[in-house]
């Protein structure tokens, strides 16, 4: 069995689902997994010979491929409500059917948890998606959160519907007995029926998707390739990003193998998802943020809106720092440079290659210390920018200026890209 990885170095928002598109289809997995997060971690990829783009918000990000089958492994949060919508929306519906594995004691995330994170402090400082994810996070690592295999039960008949309504009252008043002790009845009843009915929606869709996922682990062949497709990006680590403005999530390799329960024995191939240019949501400290005259020419060729958030985001230059603390413990990993096409009308290209503290002492890496990085400002290497790019396919064709900046990340982080990203579609990937 060998198992591959592919996750994002920064922020989230580096393009991931076009990459694990391709490679899976390239690659000739057998199975993709999603082992972390929840709906706020969107994948969205424009398919060949179309100008539509799939947004996915559960399932794995390869499309239309009647080989793959497709897995959610324990370590996520699944939304039952967002899975509905998505296999309802899906255009390959009739290629997933009956390939989708979905781990039985997956964490729930249920209405109250998005409700109590819409209304928390935390969001309106630190910046959130408000998707309910950490408030699942809590109530798992509380042991009281809703399982799949409870909905399970009660469509099966194994158990009543008020013995799963009491179970969602309990973990509701330990998450805020003030908010939820006064909830008439019908609140709960309410939220048992929707679970059920998209358990059941979903089930017609797809055919039977709820597995004991020991077990299902035990089945895979041994000879299996399998894709772990990671969630967020590394920068957004719970434990090792920039805290506090992270997700409530591991993002690492080493927290994916974990949330699949694979070995790292297995691990053959790890990819980490950078950009030519940074990009993140929310309130964190941003050293190298644009200036808006600079970030227009980026928005105009991609509207770089969150498609689980609708959220606009912020655009920043090159920042090896930040990159740089983000590989740290991620070493032979090889690294996909994407997005290269969007920054076409920029004369100039800005790396931040380090941060300078007001006693004029360098920083190489971004520091722990999210009060010592607040007083930094960015020290700039310019490059020439390189022009349009898209429709060239062949590292040898595209332009010096572009192959400097290449060499210049690889040298600096000493890890090899292995793929370049130089438009949209799927395929608009050239391998070095």
């Amino acid at each position: 069995m060998k198992v591959d990885v592919i996750v994002g170095g920064l922020y989230g928002d580096e393009g991931k689902g076009k990459i694990i598109s391709y490679l899976g289809d390239e690659n000739k997995y057998d199975y993709v997994f999603r082992v972390n997060a929840s709906t706020n971690a969107s994948h969205s990829v424009q398919l060949d010979n179309s100008n539509d783009v799939i947004v996915t918000k559960q399932l794995p990000s390869v499309f239309f491929n009647k080989s793959i089958k497709f897995v959610v492994g324990p370590g996520a949060i699944l939304n039952l409500e967002a899975l509905k919508e998505e296999v309802s929306q899906r255009p390959d519906i009739e290629y997933i059917k009956n390939k989708v594995f979905i781990a039985s004691s997956i964490c729930i995330l249920i209405k109250p948890y998005i409700e109590k994170n819409k209304s928390g402090d935390i969001s309106s400082k630190l910046g959130s998606t408000n998707q309910g994810t950490g408030i699942a996070v809590v109530a798992r690592t509380r042991r009281h959160c809703i399982r799949l295999y409870d909905i399970e039960n009660v469509f099966n008949g194994e158990m009543t519907k008020d013995e799963l309504k009491e179970k969602i009252k309990f973990s509701c008043e330990q998450i805020d007995k003030e908010l939820y002790n006064n909830k008439y009845e019908k609140y709960y009843e309410d939220i048992v029926e929707e679970l059920v009915e998209a358990y059941k929606t979903i089930k017609e869709k797809i055919g039977d998707f709820s597995v004991d996922y020991t077990k299902f682990l035990a089945s895979i062949p041994e000879k299996s390739k399998i894709l772990i497709e990671g969630c967020n990006g590394i920068m957004l680590d719970n434990i090792h990003g920039l805290n506090p403005y992270t997700t409530s999530c591991s993002t690492s390799i080493n927290s994916l193998l974990n949330g699949a329960n694979l070995s790292p024995y297995l691990l053959d191939k790890s990819y980490i998802v950078a950009t030519g240019y940074f990009c993140c949501l929310n309130k964190r400290p941003f050293v190298t943020e644009m200036e808006q005259e600079d970030a227009k020419k980026i928005y105009k060729n991609n509207s770089e809106v969150d498609d689980a958030e609708g959220m606009l985001r912020r655009i920043g230059w090159f920042d090896m720092p930040t990159l740089k603390k983000a590989l740290i413990g991620h070493k032979n990993s090889e690294l996909i440079i994407n997005k290269l096409d969007i920054m076409k009308d920029l004369k100039e290209v800005k790396v931040c290659i380090n941060y300078i503290l007001p006693n004029g002492e360098k920083l190489e890496y971004m520091p722990d210390d999210v009060t010592l990085l607040k007083k930094v400002k960015p020290e700039y290497k310019i490059f020439k920018g390189w022009g349009n790019i898209e429709n060239i396919n062949n590292y040898n064709d595209l332009p010096k200026e572009l192959k400097d900046f290449i060499k210049f990340i690889e040298d600096e982080t000493k890890f090899r890209i292995a793929y370049i990203g130089v438009g949209r579609r799927k395929s608009d990937l050239i391998k070095l």
